[in-house]
This record gives C-alpha cells, sequence and structure tokens, in this order.
C-alpha cells in the first residue's frame, strides 16, 4: 500500500482541484534495476468541475513542453521543462511550474532513484476522485488507475533527475 500526499492545499480552490502526490515502484527484474515513479493527479474538485480539471492540467502540461499520451520527456535535457526533483531523509520533494510538493517515500523507492539517476514523473490529466489524501491506496486500486486507457492516453511523462543535497 501507498499513502498520497497533499500537494498543496492552495490548489484546493484552483481550477486545478487539490493536487496530490503518490509514489511507486516497478521492478527489479533480471534486465532492469526498480523504477521509481510519483504521479502528480488532481482530485477533480477545481472551481469549475472536474472537466474545467482537465483542460487547465492539459493545458499546463503542454505549455511546458510535456506531450499528453506521447513520449516521456527528459527534464534533465530540456531545462525549459521546469520540473525538478530533491531525494533525501525518505522524502521526495517535488517542484513543477505549477505546485510543489513533499512525498514520504519508502527506502527501496529513495534507493531505487540513487541507483536510476531520475524519476518518472506521470501526470494524468483525469481526475482520480477515489484516491483520497492521507488514505492508504491499495495496490489494486493503484493498477487500476495507472492502466487504464483512457488515463494512460491522457498521461504527460517526464524523468526528472535525482537531486541530492550536497555534504
Amino acid at each position: 500500500m501507498t499513502t498520497s500526499n497533499v500537494a498543496a492545499k492552495a490548489h484546493s480552490a484552483h481550477s486545478m482541484g487539490t493536487l496530490t502526490v503518490i509514489s511507486w515502484t516497478l521492478g527489479p527484474t533480471d534486465d532492469m534495476p526498480a523504477t521509481p515513479f510519483l504521479m502528480v493527479y488532481s482530485l477533480g474538485d477545481g472551481q469549475h468541475g472536474p472537466e474545467a480539471v482537465e483542460a487547465e492540467l492539459r493545458t499546463t502540461l503542454e505549455d511546458m513542453g510535456v506531450q499528453i499520451g506521447g513520449i516521456v520527456v527528459d527534464a534533465g535535457q530540456d531545462r525549459g521543462v521546469g520540473a525538478h526533483l530533491l531525494v533525501e531523509a525518505g522524502r521526495a520533494v517535488l517542484t513543477l511550474p505549477f505546485m510543489n510538493a513533499q512525498c514520504l517515500v519508502p527506502p527501496e523507492w529513495q534507493a531505487a532513484a540513487y541507483e536510476t539517476g531520475h524519476v518518472i514523473v506521470k501526470i494524468p490529466v483525469v481526475p482520480w476522485p477515489d484516491a483520497r489524501p492521507g488514505v492508504p491506496v491499495t495496490e489494486d486500486g493503484l493498477k487500476a488507475f495507472l492502466m487504464d486507457d483512457h488515463v494512460v492516453r491522457n498521461s504527460g511523462l517526464i524523468a526528472v533527475p535525482v537531486s541530492r543535497i550536497q555534504g
């Protein structure tokens, strides 16, 4: 199980609604190390309803240069995307042009982030009203949302390099 984290309460009244962040990993396999992911999603509770949330997120991602349903954008190569990630002490601190969020991450997620040097950030424009901040999400519930064809076709993907505190 993974627990979602509220990205910023200020977004509750904003047109994107409440933005939430959740972490998970895929793998490892015999051929590849574990891949760490973060997902930023809206509950769809924006001022003008779920359809307006979807339109706002779509426009925002496209303005960042992130293609919806397209290839993974490499934020390390394309600095104009404006995505940054600090991973330290069991936390992922994600900065995007439209939000800042802190997410607790398990040790295996942090280790995978350090090993791969980047995290894939998935941002579906489709709201996920069933996943409430602070409430555990089952693995089956997360998989069902992530694998839903409509969600897959309507998500942006960004590979964000992992930064660490220099000491």
